[in-house]
């Protein structure tokens, strides 16, 4: 590795050591006495979110000490002039409030930008509690425990199992609860699972045909979006412009259920 120069599967390589890292920290505290505080409004920490962002963050500086970090709980570091334009993305918890519940649907998403294209070049989403580690380059595929992934072939919405999650806002809440009224009865079956990485994962493995956010973080979507990107699917906002790493809407299916997700979604109500 030459951490001048690390190629994407350095940068991968790492990437998993820091999911794996995170993710067998947030296994301890899973189901076992938490310290859940306020973010403010309906968003929370516990404190094995910072104990496994603190894990991952541990594994990434050892290796590359000069890249820039994005993290949910620490926020932003190494943002320097000198310091290379690669920004680790890190999400220790994605789905905190399942975590806090005890529901098992959680993950941690690490990811790899370089900033002057905005390109995901690496990223991990990694499943602790079933051992799942689905993992992309960009331009190397997608794969789940070393084996290759892909998008669903449906064209027909009206078949689509399609998932979407709240949000935090207020205003963004609301507006999602009435996209779900609109969208319920024109797709085969809706799920809010409460992880945006791990859903929109599920999107790259197959495993749900569709989803749709209206306000997602850095951290919820980098990695996943390389992988659905890297599994033949597409990813874009909400006026269908392709989606990059940052804040903001997103559409994700394959391609060719994309253009109908997309009308669907925007004929709703406020669409």
């Amino acid at each position: 590795m030459t951490p001048q120069n690390p190629s994407n599967k350095d940068l991968l390589e790492v990437a998993e050591q820091a999911a794996r890292a995170a993710g067998a920290v947030a296994l301890r505290g899973f189901r076992t006495v938490l310290d859940i505080r306020s973010k403010g409004g309906t968003d929370i920490v516990t404190q094995y979110d910072h104990a496994a962002e603190e894990a991952a963050l541990s594994i990434v500086r050892s290796r590359f000490p000069t890249h820039s970090i994005l993290a949910e709980e620490s926020g932003a570091s190494g943002d320097r002039e000198d310091a290379p334009r690669l920004v680790w993305m890190i999400d220790p918890i994605d789905g905190t409030h399942n975590y806090a519940s005890q529901i098992p649907f959680w993950c941690v998403s690490v990811a790899v930008v370089e900033v002057s294209t905005n390109s995901v070049l690496a990223g991990v989403v990694f499943d602790p509690l079933h051992d799942e580690l689905f993992a992309a380059t960009l331009g190397g595929g997608a794969t789940v425990n070393g084996k290759p992934i892909s998008v669903t072939s449906k064209d027909d919405i009206s078949k689509a199992i399609v998932a979407y999650d709240i949000g935090h806002n207020p205003d963004i809440a609301s507006r999602m609860v009435d996209l779900v009224a609109w969208v319920q009865p024109r797709v085969a079956k809706v799920r809010h699972l409460g992880s945006a990485a791990l859903s929109l994962t599920y999107v790259a493995a197959g495993r749900i045909d569709a989803y749709y956010h209206l306000s997602l973080q850095p951290w919820d979507i980098a990695a996943a979006l390389l992988l659905i990107q890297e599994a033949g699917g597409t990813v874009t906002d909400w006026h269908g412009d392709p989606r990059r790493s940052g804040f903001g809407s997103a559409i994700a299916s394959g391609k060719l259920l994309h253009p109908a997700l997309l009308n669907l979604l925007r004929a709703g109500p406020r669409g």
